[in-house]
């Protein structure tokens, strides 16, 4: 009796894992998840053939447990890495991903930079067997399938240089996929906004990633006018003391009757396009 009862918990289990396993296979949509990680960025995009990126590491090792969750538990890849700017909040847990996942490409500014954390990425990418893509505007990502990441900011290579604010210097790109226009824009404010708009790129899209967590810095009314998107992503920590996101920002997007979700409220906010 006690084999047939440990046989059947183990078929259970079994069955289980078979399950957890199943609904992370790839399924012909594109997933963009903003994790639940707290005060900061980590975003998994899967993409419709089961490409993985992850855009952002978080404020701590927080983003470990949630990739153990979303990824399958026997496949521990993920094909391109995108480390918008150097600020603690996105970069803290992605020496650690880097050293437990298999990184195939990793997208980053290359600037020069003091923080801890960030020194801690750039010597894993340094010992890790991955390819390193500068951002440029002049170059994007072809992921295939028809996907596209376009590298909206910076302009030009800034590798090796010295930024006075690292927010102002995160990576903006767009997810392109049919006619589907997703915008990642790190924590860029108001500043780098305008100069995205004056060199002429086309930030329109049907969804966008708020800048900086919401913050009065970002989201300037002529920038959200020409982004236009029917939904806004916000991700920011529940109560956190900045006060992210603003209510000034809440207001701005609502009186554009733009439709808003939030981590600080819902936990993981994820969205599947078709």
């Amino acid at each position: 009796m006690k084999f047939f009862l440990t046989a059947y918990v183990l078929l259970l289990a079994s069955l289980a894992l078979l399950a957890h396993e199943w609904v992370r296979l790839p399924d012909g949509k594109l997933h963009v998840a903003l994790l639940d990680i707290g005060q900061g960025d980590g975003i998994l995009i899967t993409t419709p053939v089961g490409q993985r990126i992850l855009v952002d590491g978080g404020p701590d090792l927080t983003l470990l447990e949630r990739l153990g969750e979303e990824l399958p538990f026997f496949d521990r890849g993920i094909d391109l890495m995108v480390l918008t700017h150097t600020d603690s909040d996105h970069v803290t847990s992605l020496p650690s991903v880097l050293e437990r996942y298999r990184i195939k490409t990793v997208l980053m500014t290359g600037v020069d930079a003091y923080s801890s954390r960030y020194r801690a990425f750039l010597d894993a990418v340094e010992k890790s067997d991955v390819q390193v893509i500068l951002a440029d505007a002049s170059h994007d990502i072809d992921l295939g399938e028809g996907l596209v990441l376009d590298v909206l900011w910076p302009i030009e290579s800034m590798l090796g240089q010295e930024v006075e604010d690292p927010n102002n210097a995160s990576v903006v790109a767009k997810l392109i996929w049919k006619d589907h226009e997703v915008l990642l824009t790190g924590d860029i404010e108001e500043e780098a906004e305008r100069k995205i708009l004056v060199s002429g790129a086309d930030v329109s899209s049907d969804i966008l990633k708020v800048a900086h967590h919401g913050s009065k810095t970002s989201s300037s009314t002529g920038f959200l006018l020409a982004v236009n998107p029917e939904l806004a992503l916000i991700s920011a920590g529940r109560d956190n003391s900045f006060g992210h996101p603003h209510a000034q920002v809440i207001s701005r997007f609502n009186s554009l009757d733009i439709d808003l979700r939030r981590t600080d409220k819902e936990g993981k906010v994820e969205v599947v396009l078709e």
